[in-house]
């Protein structure tokens, strides 16, 4: 196992999450600003990055693997650091729809491309924990990214860009230096694509798309339900934040180390029924302390079902094409992100928000049922059994 892959890519997480966290909503209010106050507009152009993902993950996705893990990486930051660099000489809708499109084909191979390093340089038995280990620093990230965010925006907005595109030339630096290569020659030929298909591998990804769902509502429409519930929705809304941070932060390592002598599938169904009562939970307790609950359930269930989900895509992955699955099972972040947004709110002005977390979690339901069936079928191959 290699430590210092871990440590670059776990600090490397950290940063790319920071900057994550400071680029949607403050590009949303800069563009805003800069368009003359058009919403649609600057909405739509937000937009850009996740369907080029998902274009790009469709048309070039094998490319991920066509060559070594740390050209690949540091690809991917170049076109990101061009992109924030962009952002800052932005003046009008085609400049920004440009750096959009150049941030996204950044960012559609920097997770496949990560989670496949450490797919091929940590042991089996260990992939869960890493895994975990790599989302705690990327919660570390988002922790200082919104204060930070909302300082340098106030006082000059370039700023704001200019240390996104820092941090982003920092992390393309150390990558270029010292990242181990994952591969001994450093590029993988074409070979059979093994025993699971891409058609069982999108099953496992359409599975999934009641949690992107779930995760798209608490990412944009949560705060427009809080306050349509809630008198002091603001500061209710930033309490919740920082303790479904910290919860990460401080348990999401352990809670996996907890559950690593279970069985793979039963921790998955674990996460499922966390998650499952949060959205019920968010529909039925519209008061302070019944999110609390509800909130910490989330966070549970994100932390028993993602990771060992990324375990299992990377035990059924054909070494030639580890970075490819990675890929193509991650669409489901981009689809829901791409429509999710827009449907929950039309779901929410005509409905409310007790509705849409109600019918979230019917969703929940029937994903758990279908993935459990998914996993289950797949878990037949000896590849996809659980290590250790």
């Amino acid at each position: 196992m290699n430590t210092r892959t871990i440590m670059i890519q776990t600090a490397g997480h950290a940063l790319i999450s920071f900057v994550s966290i400071l680029l949607l909503p403050f590009l949303t209010l800069y563009m805003y600003d800069r368009l003359e106050e058009n919403l649609a507009l600057a909405t739509l152009i937000i937009g850009i990055q996740p369907l080029t993902e998902i274009l790009f993950t469709l048309l070039m996705g094998g490319w991920i693997d066509r060559f070594g893990r740390r050209p690949v990486l540091l690809g991917s930051l170049l076109f990101q650091l061009t992109a924030m660099i962009g952002f800052i000489m932005a003046a009008d809708v085609w400049a920004f729809a440009v750096c959009a499109f150049i941030n996204g084909l950044g960012r559609f191979v920097y997770i496949p491309a990560a989670r496949a390093q450490i797919s091929e340089t940590v042991p089996p038995e260990k992939q869960t924990q890493t895994f975990a280990l790599l989302q705690t620093g990327a919660n570390i990230g988002a922790l200082a990214g919104p204060f930070a965010g909302a300082a340098l925006f106030s006082r000059h907005p370039p700023l704001l860009f200019g240390l996104m595109a820092a941090l982003t030339a920092v992390y393309a630096f150390i990558v270029w230096r010292w990242l181990p290569e994952s591969r001994a020659d450093g590029h993988t030929k074409k070979s059979d694509p093994g025993t699971i298909s891409y058609k069982n591998l999108t099953f496992l990804a359409c599975a999934m798309l009641p949690i992107s769902l779930f995760h798209a509502q608490m990412e944009t429409n949560w705060p427009v339900y809080l306050k349509e519930t809630i008198e002091h929705y603001l500061w209710t809304f930033s309490v919740l934040e920082t303790i479904s941070t910290l919860t990460f932060i401080c348990f999401e390592v352990l809670l996996v180390r907890w559950t690593e002598s279970w069985q793979r599938l039963r921790v998955i169904q674990a996460g499922w029924l966390f998650y499952t009562a949060a959205a019920f939970g968010f529909a039925c307790s519209p008061h302070f302390f019944g999110f609390i609950v509800s909130q910490l359930l989330f966070c549970f269930g994100a932390i028993l079902t993602l990771n060992p989900m990324q375990t299992f895509i990377s035990s059924i992955a054909p070494e030639a094409h580890k970075g490819r699955y990675f890929a193509l099972f991650g669409l489901h972040w981009d689809f829901s992100r791409s429509a999710g947004p827009f449907a929950g709110g039309l779901f929410l002005s005509h409905f409310g928000g007790g509705w849409l977390f109600s019918t979230l979690g019917v969703l929940l339901i029937l994903g758990g049922l279908l993935q459990t069936k998914n996993l289950t079928t797949s878990a037949r191959s000896p590849s996809s059994r659980k290590a250790g």
